[in-house]
């Protein structure tokens, strides 16, 4: 050991091994070795671009022109065969099939003796038969009638103007009103030019009641405002009744009360105007073959009571008569027709 040469050599070795020993040191690895051997390589997900939509292009719509559609009065096809417009004066008309009804009443009302002598028996009560037939929905109005007048087969009402209204007919405003001052013969000739007829007073009293007897045509349930026109609180006459305000101090449009509608839809079988008939008033029961219904009479029979009077007048068995030339501001009429 006193060799400091080989004391040196000694030492150095030492070293070495205590190194390797250690660390487990292998001199002649190659540094790059030591690099870590998993390189983790981020993956990068392939971003999809979404491909652009095309532009849209606002293109001009071009719609196709609007045909010009007449109206068609008639209906080709009828989905109600109790229903069909008139040809000539395109009104709607109800039919009302044959058989049995109730005419006349055993209403105490009606035995009240009227001084004035024109409101017309009532009784007895009896069972009618009728063959079918067709009668308007509502009573003929200014409108309707015009066409006839413009047609040169009517002569104009007897006056234009109606109880409150300076000017009635001729004026649009009540076109759809009733129309009036119009007597038997007037009343008749319109009918005849729209290829139709008056109603007989059966007729007439049929429709509006239906088969039951009933005393209106909605029922036997007491009136009220929405039943009918007649002399309320708006009407302009003495007797006019403060406890009903039914909206109209005259004539109102036809159809303006559809509670108060018949068994069969016809509308203000109830008040409005009174509607002349071909029927001269006899007594009952109803023969048709007994000469009432010839066109010679003195009197005609007037049903369904108008806007002017109060609720005994406007029942549906209520008769009531004039001469054939009398016409008024209340006093109107609807047609029927047999085919």
């Amino acid at each position: 050991m006193n060799n400091p040469k080989k004391s040196l050599l000694f030492t150095m070795m030492v070293i070495i091994f205590t190194l390797s020993a250690c660390n487990n040191f292998n001199p002649s690895m190659d540094f790059n070795e030591l690099q870590p051997t998993n390189t983790i390589v981020a993956t990068v997900k392939e971003v999809i671009e979404p491909s652009p939509l095309p532009t849209l292009i606002p293109t001009e719509t071009v719609m196709p022109p609007t045909p010009t559609i007449e109206p068609t009065l008639v209906p080709t096809e009828k989905s109600d065969p109790n229903f069909r417009i008139s040809k000539i004066d395109f009104t709607e008309e109800i039919f009302i099939p044959a058989g049995e009804f109730i005419m006349g009443t055993k209403d105490t009302d009606a035995q009240h003796a009227l001084d004035n002598g024109v409101a017309y028996p009532e009784v007895p009560m009896h069972t009618v038969y009728l063959d079918a037939y067709w009668i308007d929905k509502y009573e003929v109005t200014n409108e309707r009638y015009a066409l006839c007048v413009e047609n040169g087969d009517c002569q104009p009402p007897h006056i234009n103007s109606s109880n409150t209204r300076q000017e009635y007919y001729g004026n649009p405003e009540f076109d759809d009103y009733p129309v009036m001052m119009v007597d038997w013969w007037q009343a008749n000739q319109f009918c005849e030019w729209a290829g139709k007829r008056l109603p007989t007073e059966a007729e007439w009293e049929k429709a509006a009641r239906g088969t039951d007897g009933r005393r209106y045509p909605w029922g036997d349930d007491p009136i009220s405002n929405d039943k009918a026109n007649f002399c309320d609180i708006n009407c302009p006459k003495e007797h006019a009744n403060p406890s009903f305000d039914d909206g109209f101090g005259d004539t109102a449009p036809v159809g303006s009360f559809p509670n108060g509608a018949s068994p069969y839809g016809l509308m203000d079988m109830s008040g409005n105007v009174w509607e002349w008939t071909s029927s001269i008033p006899m007594l009952y029961p109803y023969n048709p073959d007994d000469g009432r219904e010839a066109d010679d009479g003195y009197y005609y029979i007037w049903r369904g009571g108008p806007w002017s009077n109060g609720t005994w007048w406007i029942r549906s068995s209520l008769r009531y008569k004039s001469v054939p030339k009398y016409w008024y501001n209340n006093l109107g009429f609807r047609c029927a027709s047999t085919n």
